[in-house]
């Protein structure tokens, strides 16, 4: 449950969130994002926003305090929290900072294709970088036609020399054009669900 405080001034952004945590390590880790949306992002969020400025920085900052990869194995290089406790993290941030609250669930969800379904390879090239923050990602499946009947996405990647040729139009993508990866959802095969592939996209491809 949520409740404004009630002393609180008018704009302040001050919550109070009664949750059942029994870990100690929860305990301090609720308590250190509160610190960090307090001392780092509220001092910011009032410029950034008028100034319709996109926080990297700022997000590479975070990245190196684990907050962006609580979701993932530690054995990845995540901080090995379950989605309960990492969802109320974004909530911390997001009560200060909706737009960067947002940024990291988007990152976190760009990070999924690979980290659970990506080779050994590619795991060790690109996942420091991602749950780190550095590299900064996007997830790329609405298109103009398709947003919540995702399965009818026409893009299209067809085998080319060297890779794959992908053809098509993506909509309503967070990070988009500041992402340095993508996370690309293509038809490879048939209609509906079962004949759509993922691509991991360095941003810099042609």
């Amino acid at each position: 449950m949520r409740a404004v405080v009630p002393d609180a001034p008018e704009d302040a952004r001050v919550s109070v969130v009664e949750r059942e945590v029994h870990a100690p390590e929860v305990r301090e880790l609720l308590t250190l994002t509160r610190d960090v949306a307090r001392d780092l992002l509220a001092p910011m969020v009032d410029d950034a926003e008028a100034s319709a400025e996109f926080p990297r920085d700022l997000l590479r900052t975070l990245g190196r305090t684990g907050l962006m990869s609580l979701a993932y194995p530690e054995s990845v290089g995540g901080g090995g929290q379950p989605q309960e406790v990492h969802l109320q993290v974004l909530e911390e941030i997001a009560t200060t900072w909706l737009s960067v609250g947002i940024s990291m669930s988007v990152h976190s969800l760009s990070c999924f294709p690979l980290a659970h379904a990506g080779s050994d390879d590619q795991r060790s090239r690109w996942l420091p970088g991602m749950l780190s923050g550095e590299l900064l990602g996007a997830y790329c499946l609405s298109e103009p036609h398709s947003g919540s009947d995702a399965a009818a996405l026409t893009t299209r990647a067809e085998r080319a020399p060297g890779g794959y040729l992908i053809n098509g139009r993506k909509a309503w993508i967070t990070h988009g054009d500041v992402a340095d990866f993508l996370h690309v959802m293509a038809r490879t095969g048939d209609s509906g669900a079962d004949g759509i592939s993922c691509f991991l996209i360095d941003s810099n491809t042609p």
